[in-house]
């Protein structure tokens, strides 16, 4: 007696087997096999290609619209976001060649998604051209922290500022005013963190300060007598949520998926929520200051938010991003050189902005192209409006 006989599974099993065997064997019969299978092949192939396409435009709508407000988000706008475009270069020529509509979905959503969830221009940047004298300025903005000895010079040679703002550089002025290579500028201050060179007089500073902190504010507003027109210029460095996002790696980052409110982990989501939700208040109110300067307005510097996110839409909301308005690429500017694979050994966000409020219109606008400082270097020409 078969020791299988009394065992119903391996009975199935058998009549499958000598099923698949006989259809198999028979050449209609397999021909009919091999449309079904490619039926649902397709099928399956498509209902995955369109709902990656969607969950690309999800995502790119979701960090522009919620990004910071949700933990989860904010961890995902600091990841190297090619990442989310890996699965297309796999799904793309499969359905070129098998799923024509699904290809297009794809292509068109890959393309949304580097355009607007990355942030990446198109159009190629115009050279930088120098300024003329009451009517345009060019500002260069660069934090240099941990700047690794590299010389900033290159880039400021190329670029010829009239202003170079920096962040994390206290005490630099006096400094500077003597350095060999930097005697284009024969004005300097600095206020706590921020310095800034000038070949416009200063006329003075002041911190601004949000949290109550005065000895650690988060901007310093610098006045310039721009050819007997006085104008204000913004420093920024917001604080860095790295010891946030280190900590998030463990796994708390997904608090924002699964502490939903009445769960047990609801308590875990709003305790993480709460730094972000700070930095969302603080963003906003510098924003509404600065937005009530009486004076033409120019804003630089560090704002540790990228490009993409909710924050970031805040200050795009009451002023032009001279990076989205007269850039090219992607304009990443941190974390400088990497080993890290995706981003090809370059930074992979763009946390360093210049913008100007209505005032001003942007000429062209640079990002540093390669030098192995945490931060790369921004420069725009803004001229002034009538």
């Amino acid at each position: 007696m078969d020791a299988s006989s009394g065992n119903p599974g391996s009975r199935v099993g058998d009549r499958f087997l000598r099923k698949l065997g006989e259809t198999l064997a028979d050449d209609a019969a397999r021909a009919r096999l091999r449309k079904t299978v490619s039926r649902w092949f397709l099928r399956l192939f498509g209902l995955g290609a369109f709902g990656y396409a969607a969950f690309l435009v999800l995502l790119m709508v979701s960090m522009r619209w919620i990004g910071e407000k949700n933990l989860t988000l904010a961890f995902l706008l600091y990841f190297p976001r090619v990442a989310f475009l890996l699965p297309s270069v796999f799904l793309l020529p499969i359905a070129i060649l098998f799923h024509r509509w699904s290809a297009l979905a794809i292509l068109a959503c890959s393309l949304a998604f580097l355009w607007f969830g990355m942030d990446f221009q198109p159009r190629r940047p115009s050279p930088p051209t120098p300024s003329e004298a009451g009517k345009s300025l060019v500002v260069l903005t660069y934090n240099r922290g941990q700047h690794r000895s590299q010389s900033l010079q290159p880039f400021k040679d190329l670029t010829r500022p009239d202003i170079l703002t920096m962040q994390d550089a206290p005490g630099r002025a006096a400094g500077y005013l003597k350095a060999e290579g930097y005697g284009e500028f024969p004005h300097a201050l600095d206020l706590a963190e921020f310095t800034l060179l000038s070949r416009y007089p200063i006329l003075g500073a002041t911190p601004v300060s949000l949290s109550g902190e005065p000895s650690r504010p988060i901007a310093a507003r610098f006045v310039i007598d721009f050819d007997g027109r006085e104008i204000a210029v913004y420093s920024v460095h917001t604080v860095s949520p790295r010891d946030t996002l280190v900590y998030y790696r463990r796994g708390a980052f997904l608090y924002g998926l699964i502490g939903l409110p009445g769960t047990p982990l609801a308590h875990k989501r709003r305790s993480n929520q709460d730094f972000w939700d700070r930095r969302i208040e603080e963003a906003r109110t510098l924003r509404d200051r600065i937005a009530a300067d009486s004076l033409p307005v120019i804003i630089a510097g560090d704002f540790n938010a990228p490009a993409g996110g909710y924050i970031h839409g805040l200050f795009r909301s009451r002023f032009e991003d001279a990076h989205s308005e007269a850039g090219g690429g992607f304009g990443f500017t941190f974390p400088g050189t990497t080993r890290n694979p995706l981003s090809l050994g370059g930074p992979w966000m763009r946390i360093d902005y210049l913008f100007c409020d209505e005032s001003w219109r942007t000429a062209w606008c640079v990002t540093e192209a390669d030098r192995p400082s945490q931060h790369r270097a921004v420069a725009a020409k803004f001229e002034i409006q009538p």
